[in-house]
């Protein structure tokens, strides 16, 4: 940018105010070089000092450098603290600036101080980017995904009185566990929202949190816990289709035909709900089941029975739901991603407040991966189900430690990447049968059951 308007000096003095902050935003947006120079184009406008209240101030830790912080400490597993802020102090003083102190105590509050609203505003306009480049369709129909996770944290009573133990944990001895439940893209693989609670909260009441997210004309597809009936009705007014396996409780005769219609009756009222809400629903739903047989070796399940509003037989046939109930599974491995490749089976914050931004962190990753390898797939015409994730993350490793200072040599470092995570597919094995086992054996120690200042270790075990 020129410091001087030569076309119209006599706008000098009305634009001079305007340098500070559009070099303070310039500033912001370049911060720690290779992930800004990544992800920054996924936030238009949003990655910039706040004007008013919390971040709005000249720290030696804006949001921003925080942000990009806390994002390198959600790519790396197992990264630290220490880690994070030797990043920030290695970028401060790259750029001419005083680099902040070495205790991590600030970085901390300045970690903890990130706005919610700010972070889900990131969130929704990153789901704005993928909107205007999700063109998969099942039968000219979107498909979400749902199921439930679990995740644990460190054990503080702050901790605790938000997510409880999980049952069977003695004082002392466990850890808080809360449970997620998702909903995912079947055709992009990202996150369009979550609901986390404690570990007792069933996936049906954390799932109505996430019907709004749905719209009307989609097709949701989830395993037997969602299976409720009145779950099922708020779906069928909303006019969401649904492929969802069949309940265990809800027996079926043998020998039936493979695919058919029932009505289902209105049950009785569930405690809890209110009685006028409840006079207000149907008597009877109309679904149709389809039963079909797994014939891939090394699945537990042999038959499966699945329940879905899609009556049309025609148009909807039983081998085309049975494939998609089939794809549910992508799901699983979506998990597998952010709880083993991102670290979300562990959190490490102390408090709920930091717990909750740590989710968020955690949902903006793994979505931030998943738009560079959407971008990959469109770039270079590869199937998006092919590229690997913990590929792109070792790559990204690599990257994010450049500082890209031109325009032009951001545009060809992005056009490598690409290329690279292109070149890195995942291969084609369908039907795959490899059991879990473990080779290498644990250490032989004893379990932690009592509080740890009250454990002593038995005779058996001490150093003589």
């Amino acid at each position: 940018m020129m410091p001087f308007t030569p076309h119209f000096p006599q706008l000098r003095a009305q634009c001079a105010p305007l340098g500070t902050p559009l070099r303070r935003a310039q500033s912001a947006t370049t911060s720690l070089g290779g992930l800004a120079a990544l992800f920054g184009g996924y936030f238009p406008g949003l990655l910039v000092p706040a004007r008013t209240g919390a971040g709005s101030r000249q720290r030696d830790l804006p949001r921003v450098t925080v942000f990009w912080a806390f994002l390198g400490q959600v790519f790396l597993r197992g990264a630290s603290c220490r880690w994070a802020l030797a990043r920030v102090q290695a970028d401060a003083v790259g750029r001419g600036r005083r680099p902040p102190g070495d205790a991590t105590g600030a970085y901390c509050q300045a970690r903890s101080a990130l706005p919610l609203a700010w972070l889900q505003a990131l969130f929704a306009a990153l789901s704005g980017w993928f909107e205007r480049r999700t063109t998969g369709q099942w039968h000219g129909r979107t498909v979400r995904l749902v199921d439930a996770t679990g995740f644990s944290m460190p054990d503080t009573a702050r901790n605790r009185r938000v997510w409880p133990y999980a049952a069977g944990q003695k004082p002392g001895c466990g850890f808080p566990t809360g449970k997620l439940v998702g909903l995912f893209c079947l055709h992009t693989g990202r996150m369009l929202a979550f609901a986390q609670g404690a570990w007792k909260a069933h996936d049906l009441s954390l799932a109505r949190l996430l019907l709004r997210h749905l719209r009307a004309g989609e097709v949701l597809v989830a395993d037997r816990a969602y299976c409720g009936w009145l779950f099922l009705v708020q779906l069928r007014d909303q006019k969401i289709d649904f492929v969802i396996r069949l309940h265990q409780a809800r027996l079926v005769r043998p020998g039936r035909a493979r695919s058919w219609r029932e009505d289902w009756k209105k049950p009785q009222r569930p405690r809890g709900q209110p009685r006028r809400s409840w006079r207000k629903q149907p008597e009877a739903l109309a679904v149709r089941l389809v039963r079909f047989r797994v014939e891939v070796r090394g699945f537990r399940t042999r038959e499966v029975i699945v329940v879905t509003s899609l009556l049309d037989e025609k148009a909807f046939p039983d081998s085309a739901i049975a494939e998609l109930y089939g794809l549910r599974w992508q799901i699983e491995l979506h998990y597998r991603q952010i709880k083993t490749n991102l670290a979300l089976d562990v959190l490490r914050g102390l408090s709920p407040q930091m717990i909750e931004r740590e989710l968020w962190m955690h949902a903006l990753a793994y979505n931030l991966v998943r738009a560079l390898l959407l971008e990959t797939a469109r770039a270079h015409a590869v199937p998006l189900e092919r590229l690997s994730f913990k590929g792109a993350l070792d790559a990204l490793q690599a990257w994010a430690e450049r500082a890209f200072g031109s325009r032009r040599h951001r545009r060809h470092a992005r056009s490598a990447l690409l290329s690279r995570l292109a070149n890195d597919q995942v291969p084609w094995r369908p039907g795959r049968h490899e059991p879990r086992a473990r080779k290498r054996r644990t250490k032989d120690y004893q379990l932690l059951s009592r509080p740890r200042h009250r454990m002593r270790v038995s005779a058996s075990r001490r150093l003589r």
